[in-house]
């Protein structure tokens, strides 16, 4: 008579083969990659957040020109027509400035862009260069705006050009002309944040560019290309389901300090 022996095998229980094994170790080692990158991220992250908590301790506060305050206030406000800028502002910058639209602007400024933009953002465009130049007017007089000053200036221009598209009356030009306002507005948001929101630095496009002007520059790198490239097919997206335009992020503004 045959004898079976026995096994503590339960129904359906089959022996692992080397390709089981082989996917185990594969699961178990993609685990241990999670975690390790998992952490690595962690840290950076940790990094990046406490490194300007850390400079900004180190620097004593500097006292802020108070004209300039009060004519950057205005410019992005709704007194932006009638501010009243410094007196001796015409004879340190080399120009006085004209109202245009509505809007206080340099005459001389321009959306200095390496792509055309639309015509609807020139007055936009000089409008910022003069809020610009109002910084540069505070370094001359060595009491620098704080970074609350340019940001204010970048959303301002930011909002004016999505304001300007909305005069379109077809639909898909609104969506095109938002797509370009999103596009432009992040790039001088990430070249001012590049700049620590500081006193505007007059830059070329991969040097090629004269840089003695005071238009803003509006790119520095592929970086920034694919990051406004990425902006703007979400913008068009969101402009032909109806949404009205780009909204900043709510890191980008900050308020007005007491002078």
């Amino acid at each position: 008579m045959i004898m079976s022996t026995p096994t503590s095998a339960r129904p359906g229980d089959r022996p692992s083969t080397p390709a089981d094994q082989a996917r185990s170790g594969l699961a178990r080692r993609r685990g241990r990659l999670a975690a390790l990158t998992a952490a690595a991220l962690t840290t950076m992250a940790a990094t990046v957040m406490l490194a300007p908590a850390t400079q900004a301790a180190s620097l004593a506060p500097v006292p802020q020109d108070v004209s300039a305050t009060a004519a950057v206030t205005a410019l992005t406000s709704g007194d932006a027509g009638s501010a009243a800028l410094p007196a001796d502002f015409a004879e340190v910058m080399g120009y006085r400035p004209a109202v245009v639209d509505g809007l206080l602007v340099n005459p001389h400024g321009d959306c200095s862009s390496p792509v055309p933009l639309p015509a609807e953002f020139d007055t936009a465009c000089k409008a910022h260069d003069l809020g610009y130049d109002l910084l540069r007017y505070a370094d001359r007089q060595g009491a620098p705006l704080g970074p609350w000053a340019r940001q204010a200036i970048d959303r301002t221009l930011g909002e004016r050009m999505g304001a300007a598209c909305n005069t379109r009356a077809e639909a898909f030009a609104r969506g095109r002309c938002h797509a370009m306002a999103a596009i432009a507005d992040t790039v001088v948001d990430l070249n001012s944040r590049r700049q620590g929101y500081g006193v505007p630095v007059a830059e070329s496009f991969l040097g090629a560019a004269a840089a003695d002007t005071s238009a803003q520059p509006w790119l520095f790198g592929g970086a920034a290309i694919a990051a406004t490239a990425v902006t703007g097919a979400v913008v068009l997206t969101r402009a032909r389901r109806g949404v009205a335009g780009p909204s900043r992020p709510a890191w980008a503004g900050a308020p007005v300090p007491a002078t």
